[in-house]
C-alpha cells in the first residue's frame, strides 16, 4: 500500500480561488475531500479546459511551456485556452493539493500495436498522469485527464477493476512485466490500463482486452517533467509537433450526455456518448480553423499566427480557384 505524505501546492488560496471560479465549480464542493468532489472538479475541468497543442504550431518558438505558473496565467488568469497532457496535470494536481488532496505525477509508457491487440510494444516514458489519495481513505485513485480517456472520476488502482470512458470504450487495470525487463517477479511488475477497443475504436475480439499503456508508481518531478516535455516537442517519432490536437469534453452537468469536441488536422469532430465520431467541418483555410478554435475551444492566437504556421507539416494549404 502505497502512503502518501501531504505535499506543499505550488499554487496560492487566491489562484486555487480564480482557478474554481474559472472552472465554474459550486462552492458546495469545496466543504470536504471525497471521490465525489474530487470527480466534480475534474468533470468541471475536463469541460472547460480543452487539451491542446496549437502554441507548437501557432507560434514562432513552437514550445509549450508546463511551468506551473505559466500554465495557471494562459488558463487561469488570461484565458487563452488549454494546454498538452503534461500542462493538464501539473494544474490539476497543484490544485489538488491546495485543497488538501494528496497526490503526485506519475510517467506511462503508450503500447504502439499497429493495430495488433496481441502486441506489447511500448514507447519511452511519455505520458503523464496523477496517482491521489484521500486523507482517512485507504485507497489510492487514478486520475487521467490528459490524453481523452474520457474518465471523468478518480478510479481505483486496483488489479481487474473495470470502469467507463466515454462509451463504448471501457477500462481495466492489470499488471504486467516490460517485455525488455532484466527484472523477474513481483518487483518486475507495473500497472498496465486496458481497454475493451482497438485503434480504430472498433471492439476487439476475445479476450477482448488490449494493453493501452504501462506506469509504475515511481513518482516524478517538476524537473523530470520538463525533460519528457521537451522530448514530446523534438524527439523524431513525436506526434504533437506534426499535428494540431484539440479536444475538449462535453456534458458538464448531471444528467448531460456526455461526448467529445475536437479538432484534429483540419478537421472538425463530434463524438456523442454513442461512440461514433462525426466529421463535422473540414477547414478550407487557416483563418477558418483559427475561427474555429476562438469560437468553439476558446483558444486565442495571436495575430502573427497564421504566419507563424506556414510551411509546418499542420499547415493548411488553401486551394487555388
Amino acid at each position: 500500500m502505497l502512503q502518501m505524505n501531504p505535499t506543499p501546492s505550488y499554487y496560492s488560496d487566491d489562484q486555487l480561488a480564480e482557478y474554481l471560479k474559472h472552472i465554474s465549480l459550486p462552492s458546495a464542493v469545496n466543504d470536504e475531500l471525497s471521490v465525489d468532489n474530487a470527480e466534480a472538479i475534474i468533470q468541471h475541468h475536463i469541460t472547460t479546459i480543452p487539451f491542446e497543442n496549437t502554441e507548437m504550431h501557432y507560434t514562432i518558438r513552437g514550445q509549450i511551456d508546463i511551468d506551473p505558473q505559466v500554465v495557471y496565467d494562459r488558463i487561469v488568469k488570461e484565458k487563452k485556452g488549454g494546454t498538452i497532457c503534461h500542462g493538464q496535470h501539473m494544474l490539476l494536481l497543484g490544485m489538488l493539493l491546495k485543497l488538501g488532496y494528496r497526490g503526485y505525477n506519475v510517467m506511462a509508457r503508450m503500447n504502439r500495436t499497429g493495430g495488433d491487440p496481441n502486441v506489447i510494444n511500448l514507447t519511452g516514458l511519455e505520458h503523464q498522469l496523477i496517482l491521489m489519495q484521500i486523507p482517512g481513505d485507504e485507497n489510492t485513485y487514478f486520475v487521467d485527464i490528459g490524453i481523452g480517456l474520457g474518465v471523468t472520476r478518480p478510479v481505483p488502482l486496483t488489479v481487474g477493476y473495470e470502469f467507463d470512458g466515454l462509451a463504448p470504450q471501457k477500462y481495466r487495470f492489470a499488471q504486467g512485466v516490460h517485455p525488455d525487463s532484466p527484472l523477474t517477479g513481483k518487483e518486475a511488475e507495473e500497472w498496465r490500463l486496458l481497454t475493451n477497443l482497438d485503434v480504430k475504436s472498433n471492439p476487439l475480439p476475445d479476450p477482448g482486452w488490449m494493453t493501452y499503456f504501462q506506469f509504475s508508481t515511481q513518482p516524478y518531478y517538476l524537473k523530470d517533467i520538463v525533460d519528457f516535455n521537451w522530448l514530446s516537442h523534438n524527439r523524431p517519432d513525436a506526434v504533437l509537433p506534426k499535428k494540431i490536437y484539440v479536444f475538449i469534453f462535453t456534458g458538464k452537468m448531471a444528467g448531460e450526455a456526455r461526448g467529445v469536441k475536437a479538432i484534429f488536422e483540419n478537421r472538425v469532430m463530434s463524438r456523442t456518448a454513442g461512440g461514433v465520431m462525426e466529421i463535422v467541418k473540414v477547414f478550407g483555410s487557416e483563418e477558418e480553423r483559427i475561427a474555429m478554435l476562438k469560437e468553439t475551444f476558446g483558444i486565442e492566437c495571436a495575430a502573427d499566427s497564421k504566419a507563424c504556421i506556414a510551411g509546418r507539416p499542420s499547415a493548411i494549404i488553401a486551394e487555388k480557384e
